[in-house]
């Protein structure tokens, strides 16, 4: 009878307690923002791979106003919207007051989703923020701006799955049947022209 070793049991060669995964969370990857255009695809600290967002081509980092707005955790780029909500996680540099210095009292924010269709007058997934809030009157924060972009998100989940998407953009409908709000990642924030766009990734399900 032949005896296997517990190194040559290991099913997944990169997973939890691999040499890959220590060097992996040893040596994050720099934001993708900030060396070229946003990948198609996207590796989590834990290695899970999530897909981007698809946007449309004025909406992408090379076509920004200004330097973006990243979110990471641990020097790890990227944070799910469930851990914001849960307030479960802190992203890194959570008190860096990242609009101080454009003066603003509000800005625009809108999510730019897939396929969502608005109803009527009411858009639930574009929002005007205060910058400045507080008292005494602050500039929010970036952790302030990363619940933001989360709570937004939760505005346009429709887990009854009834409103109108459009034709060819179903998998991408934010509902409990399609994209679920705990898969999405928010990686960064651009700003172009008037609104603020944040880049977003959904975690993979196993098929």
């Amino acid at each position: 009878m032949a005896y296997m070793q517990p190194n040559q049991m290991i099913v997944n060669s990169g997973g939890a307690g691999s040499p890959a995964h220590y060097v992996r969370h040893a040596n994050p990857s720099p934001h993708p923002s900030m060396v070229g255009e946003m990948p198609s695809h996207w590796l989590l600290r834990d290695g899970r791979r999530t897909k981007r967002v698809p946007r449309s081509l004025n909406f992408t980092p090379s076509q920004e106003s200004f330097p973006g707005i990243t979110f990471s955790v641990g020097g790890w780029p990227g944070v799910r919207v469930k851990d914001i909500r849960n307030q479960t996680v802190n992203v890194d540099r959570p008190t860096d007051t990242i609009f101080a210095h454009h003066g603003w009292r509000t800005t625009n924010l809108a999510l730019n989703w897939p396929g969502y269709l608005p109803n009527g007058y009411s858009d639930p997934s574009r929002h005007r923020i205060k910058t400045l809030r507080g008292d005494p009157i602050q500039p929010i924060t970036r952790q302030e701006f990363a619940r933001e972009i989360a709570d937004l998100i939760e505005n346009v989940y429709d887990p009854s799955g009834t409103r109108p998407v459009a034709r060819g953009w179903e998998n991408w409908a934010l509902n409990k049947n399609n994209v679920q709000r705990s898969d999405v990642v928010i990686l960064s924030a651009h700003y172009y022209r008037d609104v603020w766009i944040p880049e977003l990734y959904i975690i993979e399900r196993a098929a």
